[in-house]
């Protein structure tokens, strides 16, 4: 199989990055504020300050670590956000997690699924 050779040669380039900092978050955790670094396929600085803006926004505040027994298979929801409606703890309107991890119980048709949200 041949591949088109600027093609080849944008696959072996470094990586370009695209800092994007919250200056009140700098403020106020200083040098210990955090550093992310993600690695993707995006294909333009706009798409790159997006999501760099959408990690701030993530991370910028507070997150729990929670574990919920649904009904359903979920393990192939792993990195993915889901909707959690529940009677209790906030979920009572609905809200938007992201799935660490999930163990499915097939017998029972339950799954015991660990998110991180937002507080």
């Amino acid at each position: 199989m041949s591949v088109d050779a600027l093609f080849a040669e944008w696959l072996q380039a470094d990586a370009l990055f695209k800092i994007v900092e919250d200056a009140g978050r700098l403020d106020r955790w200083g040098d210990s504020a955090m550093t992310v670094e993600r690695a993707s396929a995006l294909a333009s600085k706009e798409a790159a300050a997006n999501e760099g803006e959408r990690q701030l926004i993530f991370f910028g505040g507070p997150l729990a670590t929670e574990e919920h027994l649904l009904p359903g298979e979920w393990r192939h929801r792993r990195g993915q956000v889901i909707t959690v409606t529940i009677d209790r703890l906030g979920y009572e309107e609905g809200m938007d997690v992201f799935v660490l991890f999930a163990q499915d119980d097939l017998a029972t048709g339950l799954s015991t699924v660990t998110v991180l949200r937002r507080l």
